[in-house]
C-alpha cells in the first residue's frame, strides 16, 4: 500500500515537472508584463490565445496525431492497470496491451521525425524557391525565410516526439513495472511447476510398474 502511495506521488511529480517544464519553454513566447510577471494573470482570454497561437506555431499540423496518440495511451494504461489488477490477470491480454503501449511510445517517436523531414523540406523548399530575391536580401533573408518556411515546426516536433516518447516509456515502468514483472516472473515459474509435476507423475507410474513386475515375480 505505501509503495502504491509513493508511486503514485512521483508520477503526480513527474506530470506537474511535465507542465511546468513546458511552461518554461513557452515563457519566452508568451513574454513578461512591465512589472516582470506573467501576463498570464489577469488577461485569461488573451493568455490562451497567445498559448494556442505558440502552439500552432511549433506543432502545426503535427498537433493532431501528436494529442491521438497520447489519448490511447492513456486509455492503453488505464486498461493495463484494469488487467494487473485482477485476481487472476490474463497473460495474453496482458502482453498484447503491452504491445500496444510500446507501439504508442514509438508512434510519438516517429511522428516527431516525420514532422521534423516535413518541417526541414518546407523549410528549405520556402528558402531556396526565389534564389534571386534571396541572395539579394541577404543571410538575415534567408533565415527569415527558414523560419516562416518550418524550420520551427521540424526542431520543435523533434523535441516533443522525444520528450513525449520517453516519458511514455517511463510512465509505463513507474505505474506498471511491478504488476508486470511479477505477472512474467509467475508464468515462468507456473512452466517449471508444470514441468515438475510432469516428472513426478511419471516417477510415480514407473514405481507403481517396478512395484507390479516385483509383485508378479513373487507370485
Amino acid at each position: 500500500m505505501l509503495g502504491d502511495l509513493q508511486r503514485g506521488s512521483f508520477l503526480r511529480g513527474l506530470a506537474c515537472g511535465a507542465v511546468l517544464g513546458c511552461a518554461s519553454m513557452l515563457m519566452p513566447v508568451i513574454g513578461l508584463g512591465s512589472t516582470g510577471t506573467l501576463r498570464l494573470f489577469g488577461e485569461a482570454p488573451r493568455c490562451i490565445d497567445l498559448l494556442w497561437a505558440a502552439v500552432n506555431a511549433n506543432l502545426r499540423g503535427s498537433l493532431a496525431p501528436f494529442c491521438l496518440i497520447l489519448l490511447c495511451f492513456c486509455l492503453q494504461l488505464k486498461k493495463m492497470r484494469g488487467l494487473l489488477a485482477a485476481s487472476e490477470p490474463q497473460l495474453e491480454s496482458v502482453v498484447r496491451h503491452e504491445q500496444l503501449l510500446d507501439l504508442c511510445a514509438s508512434l510519438f517517436f516517429g511522428v516527431g521525425v516525420i514532422w521534423t523531414a516535413i518541417g526541414m523540406r518546407d523549410a528549405l523548399l520556402y528558402a531556396l524557391g526565389d534564389p534571386a530575391g534571396t541572395t539579394a536580401q541577404g543571410a538575415i533573408a534567408v533565415l527569415q525565410r527558414l523560419v516562416d518556411g518550418g524550420i520551427l515546426l521540424a526542431l520543435s516536433t523533434t523535441i516533443v516526439g522525444g520528450i513525449g516518447g520517453y516519458l511514455m516509456r517511463s510512465v509505463k515502468s513507474l505505474a506498471l513495472g511491478r504488476g508486470l514483472s511479477a505477472l512474467y516472473i509467475r508464468a515462468s515459474q507456473q512452466v517449471a511447476v508444470e514441468g515438475l509435476t510432469t516428472l513426478r507423475r511419471i516417477e510415480q507410474r514407473l514405481e507403481s510398474a517396478h512395484d507390479g513386475s516385483a509383485t508378479a515375480r513373487c507370485g
